[in-house]
């Protein structure tokens, strides 16, 4: 059985530049919210626009509960970290989802926040995500890596003990 993997909008655009897109596809069975749907149109491939249509190869998720919206909002509140639109949902969605699927993404405030929230059991970095696809080359951008994965969730705990309190 795929193991399941939840796409942030920016890990989706980088997987069809680098020509990884379809390796993923093969490997995890993929899921979106709504929103991050809406936001991966397009990507850039040698300086041309081309157009994203993943919509036969992921599943869809069209409602997340106003309330984990709501909490995720105030965590990013609370955390001082500016999260986009889809970043939120998936997160939402990734607090309240009873399967084991994990949140892939590259934006620094959505690891942090991920980490802040102990979510980060839950969430994988695009190098680990395309290596356990079988992918080995190096051919991925700085913010792919898993160093700059554990560097924000490291960021992300300290930020939990900060604000929270926690140890």
């Amino acid at each position: 059985m795929k193991k399941l993997l939840l796409l942030d909008a920016d890990v989706i655009f980088d997987l069809h530049t680098l020509g990884l897109f379809e390796k993923i596809a093969r490997t995890y069975r993929l899921y979106v919210t709504k929103t991050v749907l809406g936001e991966a149109k397009y990507f850039k491939r040698e300086g041309i626009k081309q157009k994203i249509n993943i919509r036969d190869d992921v599943t869809v998720i069209n409602d997340v509960a106003l309330d984990s919206l709501s909490c995720v909002r105030t965590e990013a509140k609370e955390a001082r970290l500016g999260i986009d639109p889809g970043e939120l949902e998936s997160i939402a969605y990734l607090s309240t989802a009873e399967e084991e699927i994990r949140f892939c993404t590259c934006d620094k405030a959505a690891i942090k926040l991920i980490s802040y929230m102990g979510l980060e059991l839950r969430s994988i970095s695009v190098e680990q995500a395309v290596r356990s696809a079988g992918h080995h080359k190096k051919i991925l951008f700085p913010r792919h890596l898993d160093k700059t994965f554990k560097e924000c969730i490291k960021e992300g705990k300290a930020l939990r003990i900060q604000f929270k309190k926690l140890i």
